[in-house]
C-alpha cells in the first residue's frame, strides 16, 4: 500500500529531524531534501514538509529517544550561554537558537546576537582575552530588509561551540533578524532569561 501524501510528509519531517539532530546537518533545505533522497521521494512538492514540521520532528525525537540524557546537555549549552553573556555583556547579547528553542544536540552551536560598532572590536576584545577564534559570515534578514552578509565568529568553550552574530551598534538593526526556518523574527532572551531558564532546566 502506497503512503499517503501525509504520511510522506510526516516520513521526510521525522528523516530530516534525526539528520538535523544526530548527524549535525544545520541547513534545514538541505536535511529536506537529503531525507526525501534518502526515502526515495525525491522532491515532489507533496512530501516536501515546512520547516516548522521538521521543528516539531525534532521536539518529538527529544521526547521519545533522548528524554534522559537531553536535560542535562541542554542545561549545559545554556550555562555556557549566559557565562558567555556575562563575557560579552558589554555588546548587549541574545540568545538565539537551538539553546533557547531547548532542541541542543551535541553538533549545536550556541548562538548570540551581539551589536558593536565593527566586527573588528568583538575580534580584538576576543584577542585581548587570548581567545581564539574562526571568522565566518552568515547571510540574514534583519527587519524589512533584504538578506545580507553578516560576521560571525566561532570559538569554543571546552567541547561547546559558540557562534557570535555581530550587527551593527545601529537602531536600524535593534530588531531581531529573521529565521531562516520560520520566515518570522527569530525568538531571543537577554542574560535576565536565560538565567531564568537555567533555572528551571
Amino acid at each position: 500500500m502506497r503512503n499517503t501524501p501525509d504520511e510522506l510528509r510526516s516520513l521526510v519531517a521525522e528523516e530530516a529531524a534525526r539528520l538535523i539532530y544526530e548527524e549535525g546537518f544545520r541547513d534545514y533545505r538541505i536535511a529536506k531534501l537529503r531525507a526525501a533522497e534518502q526515502l526515495g521521494v525525491g522532491a515532489q512538492s507533496t512530501a516536501q514538509p515546512t520547516n516548522e514540521e521538521i521543528e516539531a520532528a525534532i521536539h518529538q525525537r527529544i521526547r521519545l529517544f533522548e528524554a534522559q540524557t537531553h536535560p542535562e546537555l541542554l542545561r549545559l549549552h545554556r550555562q555556557v550561554a549566559l557565562e558567555a553573556m556575562e563575557f560579552l555583556h558589554a555588546y548587549r547579547p541574545y540568545l538565539t537558537g537551538a539553546a533557547l528553542e531547548g532542541v541542543s544536540s551535541i553538533h549545536s552551536a550556541v548562538t548570540l546576537n551581539l551589536s558593536a560598532s565593527s566586527m573588528e572590536e568583538v575580534m580584538f576584545f576576543l584577542e585581548d582575552q587570548h581567545i581564539p577564534f574562526q571568522t565566518h559570515e552568515r547571510k540574514m534578514k534583519v527587519g524589512g530588509k533584504k538578506a545580507e552578509y553578516f560576521p560571525l565568529l566561532r570559538f569554543y568553550v571546552d567541547e561547546v561551540e559558540v557562534e557570535l552574530m555581530v550587527f551593527p551598534d545601529d537602531d536600524r538593526f535593534a530588531g531581531a533578524p529573521i529565521s531562516p526556518v520560520t520566515g518570522k523574527a527569530v525568538k531571543r532572551a537577554d542574560r535576565k532569561k536565560v538565567a531564568a531558564l537555567l533555572d528551571q532546566t
